[in-house]
């Protein structure tokens, strides 16, 4: 975010014309445009957030610098539009945002507050279903019905539970894990497939676990294979998130659409996805109550129930998303 306007301009600046910029909420706008070739600074600019700085948890290792969550501020400011991936993701950084404009001292925010309130939309991030949907028709062929997200747990001698995200703090490893303990000390049996990426400093419960668990633990660490990674998708019988920090869920969805049983934090995103009449078999408060829903969907799997998740999942299919970024990307474009 400090850096990256120094190395965007030189290639844009390099690349000729361009009708519209699409920009991550990764890139401090005002400088990339401070930077371009005068041609280039009049380009309409979709400013796109798919997380924030405002809301983002910190990591034990770090001390808050409000420059980041200025910079997605200033960079709203900037842009002739801006998207975000989710509703609950525009009202969280609408509800965060007045929290850091009383920083600037003699300053009224309130213009601030309705520019970026009046140029706020969303545009929600798009799912491969087709493909989801043929991992999923692989798994009915076991006896799964497509409308029961989780309904072959009955069928399997040894349920497997997921868990498929970043090796992050943010994602709350710990509490997963400690969930795990609990079902193990009490001799319930499940595998669990703990699936993502690994980086330089990645929390050290995944080591200190994985001995702990011995063989309960199944698959382990990166799939750098597409065709794998949906295979162990499908293979999965309840999905984990026990994030604290969600505006979309990619991995909870896809897993979803391939037929696991999602278990999420009552919160989030979680809260608008999963809500509705069987929400109380997918959402919990507090550990307590993840590891007491865990024990209760190993001990007596919900089997078929009417169940609205992978509907709204299928709502994102990039069929029925592209074209909105399309249609927009076109306005944007023809108000040069």
């Amino acid at each position: 975010m400090r850096g990256a306007a120094l190395r965007m301009a030189r290639e844009l600046n390099a690349g000729g014309s361009f009708d519209l910029l699409l920009c991550s909420d990764f890139v401090n706008l005002p400088d990339l445009r401070a930077l371009l070739v005068p041609a280039l600074r009049v380009v309409p600019v979709l400013y796109y957030l798919h997380e924030n700085q405002l809301s983002y948890p910190l990591s034990p290792d770090e001390t808050f610098d409000p420059y980041f969550g200025f910079t997605n501020v200033l960079s709203c400011l900037s842009a002739e539009a801006v998207a975000f991936n989710s509703d609950f993701h525009r009202l969280e950084f609408m509800r965060h945002l007045p929290d850091i404009l009383p920083r600037l001292p003699d300053y009224e925010p309130k213009w601030v507050l309705e520019t970026i309130a009046a140029r706020a939309e969303v545009l929600p991030l798009g799912l491969d279903v087709a493909a989801l949907a043929s991992a999923r028709a692989a798994r009915a062929s076991r006896g799964a019905p497509p409308s029961a997200p989780g309904a072959a747990m009955a069928s399997h001698a040894v349920p497997r539970i997921l868990w498929n995200h970043r090796w992050e703090f943010d994602k709350r490893p710990e509490r997963f894990f400690a969930a795990l303990e609990r079902l193990a000390a009490r001799d319930l049996p499940f595998v669990a497939d703990v699936l993502g990426e690994s980086f330089a400093r990645r929390p050290p419960v995944f080591d200190t676990v994985r001995q702990a668990l011995g063989d309960r633990v199944g698959r382990f660490g990166f799939i750098e294979s597409r065709a794998e990674y949906l295979a162990a998708l499908r293979e999965a019988d309840i999905v984990v998130s026990t994030a604290n920090h969600e505006f979309f869920g990619i991995s909870m969805a896809e897993a979803v659409l391939c037929g696991a049983h999602p278990v999420a934090p009552a919160g989030l995103v979680y809260a608008d996805l999963y809500a509705g009449p069987c929400e109380r078999l997918h959402l919990y408060r507090d550990d307590e109550e993840l590891a007491a829903l865990l024990e209760r969907l190993l001990a007596d799997p919900p089997g078929s129930h009417p169940c609205p998740i992978p509907e709204r999942y299928r709502a994102f299919a990039w069929e029925r998303v592209a074209p909105r970024f399309d249609d927009r990307f076109d306005s944007l474009a023809a108000h040069v």
